[in-house]
């Protein structure tokens, strides 16, 4: 896993796997949030393994997958509420590059600038 920190709420990564879900627990991850739809590769871990492991580790787990062409405006308005919360929020899909733009899409609407990235 290539873990990332976007800003006090956000981290993001590539694919996790349960062995994993120590580390993002470890940055204060209140919610792990999976941004990839299942069986998009062979041998993907499934969505409902990682989300067992997150539950057993505290944390909340939530899909928001999507195809990494085809974000919108929907996705954003779906990651919105999550954000309102002011949990920590941890973001994955096969590289991190999705849940970054989706992270990017959003983020200006909440808070003056982002942090980083």
């Amino acid at each position: 896993m290539i873990y990332k920190q976007l800003n006090e709420q956000f981290s993001v990564s590539d694919q996790i796997t349960v062995d994993d879900i120590a580390e993002i627990a470890s940055h204060g991850a209140d919610i792990v949030m999976c941004n990839r739809p299942d069986d998009e590769e062979p041998n993907q871990p499934k969505y409902a393994d990682i989300k067992k492991a997150v539950e057993a580790h505290g944390m909340e787990a939530e899909l928001l997958d999507f195809s990494s062409y085809h974000i919108d405006d929907v996705h954003r308005d779906m990651l919105m509420p999550f954000i309102k919360t002011g949990k920590k929020i941890h973001l994955y899909c096969r590289t991190g590059s999705r849940s970054t733009r989706l992270w990017r899409s959003t983020v200006h609407l909440t808070m003056s600038e982002p942090e980083t990235v």
